[in-house]
C-alpha cells in the first residue's frame, strides 16, 4: 500500500513538472507570436472584444505557473475521486460481508429448524411405540390370563396357596416351588399386592420354564404341556392381582 502511494505521487510530480513545462512553452510560442505581429496586432487585441474570452499568459512565467496550477488541480480532483471511490468500495465490502453473515445466520437457523423438527416427530414415534406395545402388552395379558387362567383350588390369591399339578411335584422341583411359594405369600399377604413381587414372579416362572425346556426329553408331551401351562397360568395370575387391586 506505501509503495502505491509512493509510485503515484512520484508519477504525480514528473507529471505536474512536465505539464507546467508544456505550459510555458506554449506561452512562450504565444508571447513571441504577439509581438512579430507588430503594432497593428498589438492595437487589434487591445480594443478587439472579440478576443476577450480567450486570454493568453502574458509571459512565460505566468504560463508556468498557471499550467501548474491546472495539473495540481487536476490531481486534487483525481485524488478526491480515488478517495470517494475508495469509499464506496469498502462500503461495499462491508455490505458484502454483513449479507454473507445474514445468510450464514439464516441457514443455520434454518438447519436448527429442520433438527428439532426431526427430534420431534422421532420423540412422536417413540412415543407412538412404546404406547402400542403398552397397549398390545395389556392385550396379550388379558389374552394370555384367559387362556391360562387358574382355579380358585390351582391358586388362592386371598392366601397365595398353590396347588401343584403332579408333573411339578418331582424333588428336583423343590425349591423352584418353595420360592414362588413364598413370594406368592409376599404377594397377597400384606392385603395390597405388589408390582414388585408380581415381576419377581414373573422372572421366576420364565427361569423355572427354561428348565423344563431343557428337560423335556425327561418328561411325557402330556406333562410337560401341563407343567408350562401352569406355571404361566401362576404368572399371569400374579399380573392380574395387581390390575385387579
Amino acid at each position: 500500500m506505501f509503495a502505491a502511494i509512493f509510485t503515484n505521487r512520484l508519477f504525480a510530480g514528473f507529471f505536474v513538472s512536465f505539464a507546467a513545462l508544456l505550459a510555458a512553452g506554449t506561452a512562450v510560442g504565444q508571447s513571441s507570436s504577439g509581438y512579430e505581429g507588430g503594432m497593428m496586432n498589438s492595437h487589434s487585441s487591445s480594443y478587439g472584444y472579440g478576443s476577450y474570452g480567450s486570454y493568453h499568459a502574458s509571459t512565460a512565467a505566468e504560463g508556468f505557473l498557471r499550467g501548474r496550477a491546472a495539473v495540481i488541480d487536476a490531481l486534487g480532483n483525481f485524488e478526491v475521486n480515488d478517495a470517494q471511490a475508495g469509499i464506496l468500495r469498502e462500503q461495499g465490502r462491508a455490505l458484502d460481508r454483513e449479507n454473507d453473515l445474514k445468510q450464514t445466520e439464516a441457514l443455520h437457523l434454518q438447519k436448527k429448524m429442520w433438527e428439532d423438527a426431526r427430534i420431534e416427530a422421532r420423540r412422536d414415534r417413540e412415543a407412538r411405540s412404546a404406547e402400542g406395545k403398552q397397549i398390545l402388552a395389556e392385550r396379550r395379558a388379558t389374552v394370555y390370563r384367559d387362556a391360562y387362567l387358574l382355579s380358585a383350588e390351582e391358586l388362592n390369591i386371598k392366601t397365595g396357596q398353590i396347588a401343584w399339578p403332579e408333573a411339578l411335584q418331582d424333588s428336583r422341583f423343590e425349591a423352584s416351588r418353595a420360592r414362588l411359594e413364598e413370594l406368592f405369600r409376599q404377594h397377597v399377604g400384606y392385603g395390597v399386592p405388589r408390582a414388585n413381587a408380581a415381576r419377581e414372579i414373573a422372572r421366576s416362572v420364565d427361569r423355572w420354564s427354561r428348565v423344563l425346556r431343557s428337560e423335556v426329553s425327561l418328561m411325557s408331551r402330556e406333562d410337560y404341556l401341563a407343567a408350562q401351562k401352569f406355571l404361566l397360568g401362576l404368572k399371569y395370575g400374579a399380573a392380574a392381582v395387581v390390575v385387579a387391586s
